[in-house]
């Protein structure tokens, strides 16, 4: 379901998305029955990050690929012309990542230009809207690498 939704994430009002981000990160509990896997997919981690502004912790259900020692996820807010607030979290505050029900602590590391389009290719076979994402925005979506400590 959500599979389909992303393909119109970049039209939504930033109210909403906040609204299924919340519903996605309380259901992400369910990500591996097959309610879960209905409504969120496959492949979906959840990034516990404190916000820079508001002090509170913020949850964020985002996509993500198998890497050595962690995962690779990218900063690709629907496609819009900003970075989404958890990119900027990560980079001031510790972060938490939970994939099948299991929570660890994790860094941040920006892949680098000249590595891009290897890791672009490994998150497109996992989810393809990403090509669309890329196509929609001028600015270059930064892919991190979140890294197990």
């Amino acid at each position: 379901m959500w599979r389909l939704l992303g393909k119109s994430f970049h039209l939504w009002p930033k109210w909403l998305v906040k609204l299924i981000t919340r519903s996605h990160s309380k259901l992400i509990k369910f990500n591996h029955t097959k309610i879960g896997n209905f409504i969120l997919g496959g492949n979906i981690l959840l990034l516990e990050t404190e916000g820079i502004k508001s002090k509170k912790i913020r949850k964020v259900p985002l996509t993500y690929t198998e890497i050595k020692g962690g995962y690779l996820v990218a900063a690709s807010y629907g496609g819009r012309d900003q970075s989404p607030s958890w990119y900027y979290n990560i980079q001031k505050n510790e972060a938490f990542v939970t994939v099948d029900n299991e929570r660890n602590k994790v860094t941040y590391e920006i892949v680098k230009k000249n590595e891009a389009e290897y890791f672009w290719k490994k998150l497109i076979e996992i989810y393809p809207t990403f090509k669309l994402y890329r196509n929609r925005t001028d600015r270059e979506i930064p892919l991190i690498k979140l890294i197990k400590v």
